[in-house]
């Protein structure tokens, strides 16, 4: 059986998804409306991941500030902006920072448990 090119393309894509293939947490990322935006590993307000949830859901930063996210699951866990910044996949122990730069509300979830981890940085 011959797999047409719009189906091996697709197979590719959702097997790069699930091996994650994603965007590498310090590789910047255009997000609509701003400048291009990183994530990293350096400090900021912090926002715990156990038991497949942010804690806390929602956190407030001034302009300028960064927020730092660390998984104290055993479960892996991704931090995913509706902006389109991925800031890569997160092991127990694992931690990962934005810098927010603009002011605004910023959605974000983790792909791997998107029904259940959602969270928001508002930015002032």
């Amino acid at each position: 059986m011959r797999l047409s090119s719009v189906a091996g393309a697709t197979l590719v894509l959702v097997f790069a998804a699930a091996c994650g293939g994603g965007v590498p947490a310090t590789t910047p990322v255009a997000s609509s409306g701003g400048p291009a935006a990183t994530c990293s590993g350096g400090p900021g307000l912090p926002v715990g991941i156990a038991n497949f949830a942010f804690n806390p859901q929602s956190i407030t930063v001034t302009t300028g500030g960064a927020v730092t996210w660390a998984n104290a699951d055993t479960a892996t866990h991704t931090v995913t902006f509706d902006d389109g910044l991925e800031c890569g996949r997160l092991n127990q122990g694992g931690t990962v920072s934005r810098t927010f730069t603009t002011a605004g509300s910023f959605a974000y979830l983790c792909t791997i448990h998107p029904t259940t981890m959602k969270g928001t940085v508002v930015v002032q």
